[in-house]
C-alpha cells in the first residue's frame, strides 16, 4: 500500500445499501446527494451498494448523449427494448439491469497530495479481497476492446469482470466551505448478466449515434459465468433470479468490506445489510 493510498484512507466508513426503488435513473441521480452529504459531513465517509435496476439496460455519459445523435440512439434503444440511464461519472457505456452490483466508494476530497490513482486502488483493492473469497485472482489493467475501457478494470482470467469510473466534485471538503467537494470513486459488477447481449446493446447504441466506439463481447466475463454452480442459496421474496444472486453478491461484498477496511485500521458502520439468505435443500 503506498503512502498517498494510506493517507486517503478514511478513518470511518459507511457501508450501506441504498437502492432506490423508483427506478434506475433516480438512483444515478442520488449518488450527487449521498455524495454531498459525505462533502459537507452531514454523513460519514460512504460505501454505497445499489442494484443495476429493474429492467435491461446500459448506462452512458452525458456526453455520450450531449448530441442530438446520442439522443437519438438512447430513444431508439428504449424502443428496441434496451433502457438508456445516463450517470454521473465519465467514460463510455456500461451494463445496467438485473444482475448488476454497482458499488460507489464516497470520500470528502481533503487538503491532500492524492491522485485518481490512490482512490482506484483502494477500491480495487477492495474488490480483489472480495474475489478472492471465491477462489478468483483478480488483477487490474488496460483490456482493449472492453466496455469502458481503462487502467484500473479488474480482470479475472485475463477478461474483464468489474468496470471502474471516477468524479471530482466541487471544492475541498468542509461545513465552512461554499463548495465542499467529493471524491467518487465507482464499480460496475456484472454479477448475473448476458454480457454478450449487454455488449450488443452498447455497440447497437453507439452505432445508431454515428460513433466508431464498439466493444468486443469476447473481453468481458460476468461473476455467475466464471462461478456457474455458485450461488446455493436464494433470498426470501425476491423473485427475480437476477438480482437474488446480485443481493447475495453484495451481501457477501459488504461483509468483504467490513473485514478488509478493518484491517486497514478504518471504523466501519455498517447502515443496513441485504436480507440473508435461506439455504436450497
Amino acid at each position: 500500500m503506498s503512502a498517498s493510498y494510506h493517507a486517503v484512507l478514511p478513518r470511518e466508513l459507511e457501508i450501506a445499501w441504498l437502492d432506490e426503488s423508483r427506478g434506475q435513473q433516480v438512483n444515478m441521480d442520488l449518488e450527487d446527494e449521498y455524495a454531498m452529504e459525505v462533502a459537507s459531513g452531514h454523513r460519514p465517509p460512504l460505501l454505497r451498494l445499489w442494484s443495476g435496476g429493474n429492467v435491461r439496460a446500459i448506462g452512458v455519459s452525458r456526453k455520450d448523449i450531449q448530441k442530438p445523435a446520442g439522443q437519438r440512439a438512447a430513444a431508439q434503444l428504449a424502443e428496441a427494448g434496451c433502457n438508456v440511464f445516463v450517470r454521473r461519472t465519465g467514460g463510455t457505456a456500461v451494463p445496467q439491469g438485473p444482475g448488476v452490483l454497482l458499488v460507489s466508494l464516497m470520500l470528502p476530497r481533503l487538503p491532500l497530495h492524492a491522485t485518481t490513482d490512490d482512490y482506484y486502488r483502494m477500491l480495487c483493492d477492495l474488490l480483489a479481497s472480495w474475489l478472492d473469497g471465491y477462489g478468483l485472482r483478480a488483477t487490474t489493467g488496460s483490456l482493449p476492446g472492453s466496455y469502458c475501457d481503462g487502467n484500473y478494470n479488474v480482470l479475472v482470467g485475463g477478461r474483464k469482470l468489474v468496470g471502474t469510473a471516477q468524479a471530482w466534485r466541487g471544492g475541498l471538503a468542509g461545513t465552512a466551505s461554499n463548495r465542499p467537494g467529493y471524491v467518487l470513486a465507482h464499480a460496475c459488477v456484472p454479477i448475473a448478466i448476458d454480457m454478450a447481449d449487454a455488449s450488443a446493446c452498447i455497440n447497437q447504441f453507439y452505432a445508431w449515434s454515428q460513433a466508431d466506439y464498439r466493444v468486443d463481447p469476447s473481453t468481458a466475463v460476468s461473476l455467475r459465468d466464471l462461478l456457474p454452480n455458485w450461488p446455493a442459496h436464494v433470498l426470501p421474496g425476491v423473485e427475480d433470479c437476477e438480482r437474488s444472486i446480485c443481493r447475495l453478491a453484495a451481501d457477501d461484498l459488504m461483509e468483504a468490506a467490513v473485514c478488509h477496511f478493518t484491517a486497514l485500521g478504518v471504523n466501519c458502520q455498517v447502515a443496513r445489510w441485504p436480507v440473508k439468505p435461506q439455504s436450497v435443500d
